[in-house]
């Protein structure tokens, strides 16, 4: 009876009235949720903030943030597994843990990588006359190190002679170890050449020996794993070479790798180039004219302390070698220093302007 009563009393103009009041409630609800301080945007901005602080906190400058919701993406170069560690506790712990109700941070996506990835980490193979490889620098962890011998013996004619340093504290890299056997299996391929995978950037210079081989392996190389790249400069014999030097970044790699192994000298107290010096140098200058022209080279030669005539002298030499193909290219500069380790040493640096 109580209820018939009550619907006789809901009139139309009643229901109205309560179901304008609800549609209000709820668009009220929506525009705080919406734009207001508990909306995902300002949620996400409060959490970026804390996190960023609490890394600012425990020295963790290296590392980066930012929230998809309340989970949390850590960016950077670590210096070692402790400090990653760390740092993911860090941001966990930059809120409070009150799950996704609280609107804390509720966990951390690592997407961190090891700093000598990004910089001083250098993998580099290089193919000698009898077809033997030989692979110097580093590699992530011993599983990696052992499989890339194992893939270079296998694929190689002369063998493989391995001698790789392993990253104090690395671990297992899966996309690392794809990346370094991508680039040995195309230059297996080739006649000769050289290749470098230095932090994220590779790069694979050589003679192949015809334009459909030099095509393929270019081709190839377009689709590394992420975040890897590779830059190509592959001459076929008889025709002009495949290039896919893009950036600053993949100009340096592929210098890296035209350089090669050996130790860069003049002539004993002269300023004539060794022999390998000026074949070395001469191929700098022919990748160097495959970047960008946005990339600068400069050649630095340590500074003779005794003899400002034999510094002037070396410089021309130099000079001659690096532009054997650029004379007129305003982007090579050949400089002296004061103090450096190699006689000759090369940097890719991007123009102004």
């Amino acid at each position: 009876m109580d209820d018939f009563m009550l619907d006789l009393a809901m009139t139309p103009r009643i229901r109205k009235t309560l179901m304008m009041s609800a549609g209000l409630v709820v668009l009220a609800a929506l525009i705080l949720f919406s734009f207001g301080p508990f909306s995902v945007g300002a949620i996400e901005s409060r959490l970026a903030a804390g996190a960023r602080e609490a890394l600012d906190g425990r020295g963790h400058d290296w590392a980066s943030v930012r929230m998809d919701g309340q989970r949390a993406i850590l960016t950077g170069a670590a210096p070692d597994n402790e400090a990653r560690e760390d740092a993911i506790a860090t941001v966990l712990a930059s809120t409070w843990s009150g799950g996704v109700v609280a609107g804390g941070v509720t966990r951390v996506t690592d997407e961190t990588i090891e700093a000598r990835l990004q910089s001083g980490f250098v993998f580099r193979a290089d193919v000698a006359i009898n077809g033997r490889v030989l692979i110097r620098g580093d590699a992530t962890d011993a599983g990696a190190r052992d499989a890339i011998a194992r893939y270079a013996d296998a694929n190689f004619p002369g063998g493989a002679d391995t001698d790789l340093t392993l990253v104090p504290g690395g671990s297992r890299s899966p996309d690392w170890e794809e990346a370094a056997k991508r680039l040995l299996g195309q230059l297996a391929r080739l006649d000769r050449g050289a290749l470098v995978l230095r932090g994220e950037q590779g790069a694979l210079v050589g003679d192949a020996s015809n334009p459909q081989i030099a095509q393929s392996v270019t081709q190839t190389l377009q689709a590394m794993p992420e975040p890897f790249r590779a830059a190509t400069v592959i001459t076929p014999s008889g025709a002009p070479a495949e290039v896919r030097v893009e950036d600053v970044a993949a100009c340096s790699a592929v210098i890296l790798a035209a350089q090669g192994t050996e130790t860069l000298r003049f002539e004993r107290a002269g300023a004539t180039p060794s022999p390998f010096t000026s074949v070395a140098l001469r191929r700098v200058g022919r990748m160097f004219a495959t970047c960008p022209d946005s990339a600068g080279l400069t050649v630095s030669i340590r500074r003779d302390p005794s003899s400002a005539e034999l510094d002037a002298a070396r410089i021309t030499a130099v000079s001659a070698l690096v532009s054997n193909l650029t004379a007129d290219d305003p982007r090579i500069s050949v400089v002296l220093v004061d103090r450096q380790d190699a006689a000759i040493s090369f940097a890719i640096s991007t123009l102004e302007g």
